[in-house]
């Protein structure tokens, strides 16, 4: 089963033209429209306008190079009004999925900015010049990947000498480039580890200068008499022993 999240359709650019079209109306209690909202005028003939449509230039993912498909935006966005007779939605699925592949690069577009790219972008690869870029961007390979899985029947199109050994560079460089990256992750964790076990050991050795004394245990008269004279003839002796075993060591002291 295909993996839903991966793309099946490739944006190769957008383009704008400049068509002669009805103008639509804006003023429902003033403007005069024919059943279908647009501007006519008083012989009841439309009112036409020059105005930009936009068309998005796009093609399967498998076939970037031999089929190229070129669509009027307005088209392509999603309209459930559009949609007729779909009661089982096939038609808005497919078409909710083409746009949301095509949305993101448009929308780029028309704030001038590059078309965002789905994988390791071309100027992240030290193994293609700025003249090759432009050429693979010309055949709508915007990524390392998509060099990496163009079709055997493909390679040829490619105005580019070397393309079969260039594509198994392209291989290389994401295996390398994930080997790194799973490395980088487990020196990070590594890291984490260690620090984790200096912060244990830290709270351990303040824990143990922070803990209080355990209290000693409350001595008779005749331990402390003992112990008194045990200390002043210097008898080194156990702080726990009772009284007959600290007696036993009087004679010693005496």
């Amino acid at each position: 089963m295909a993996n839903e999240n991966q793309p099946t359709i490739r944006v190769l650019g957008f383009k704008t033209t400049y068509e002669s079209l009805p103008k639509r109306g804006t003023d429902p209690l003033n403007d005069t429209t024919d059943d279908r909202g647009f501007l006519v005028n008083d012989k009841g003939r439309r009112i036409m306008e020059m105005q930009a449509e936009d068309w998005a230039i796009f093609a399967p993912v498998h076939s970037p190079i031999n089929t190229r498909n070129v669509e009027r935006v307005r088209h392509l966005m999603v309209d459930p009004q559009r949609m007729g007779n779909d009661q089982d939605g096939v038609k808005l699925a497919f078409t909710t999925a083409r746009w949301s592949q095509i949305e993101p690069a448009y929308d780029a577009w028309k704030r001038g900015q590059d078309a965002p790219t789905n994988g390791t972008p071309l100027a992240a690869w030290p193994g293609v010049n700025a003249d090759q870029v432009e050429v693979l961007r010309q055949f709508g390979m915007r990524s390392v990947e998509d060099v990496r899985d163009l079709a055997e029947g493909q390679i040829e199109r490619v105005r580019l000498p070397g393309m079969r050994e260039l594509r198994k560079q392209a291989g290389l460089f994401l295996d390398n480039m994930g080997a790194a990256e799973v490395a980088r992750r487990e020196a990070e964790r590594d890291l984490e580890m260690e620090g984790m076990r200096e912060q244990m050991a830290q709270m351990q050795e303040l824990l143990r200068h922070q803990a209080p004394a355990a209290p000693e245990e409350p001595v008779d008269d005749e331990v402390a008499a003992i112990r008194a004279q045990l200390d002043s003839a210097g008898i080194t002796y156990d702080r726990r022993w009772g009284a007959p075993k600290l007696r036993a060591m009087l004679p010693v002291a005496a």
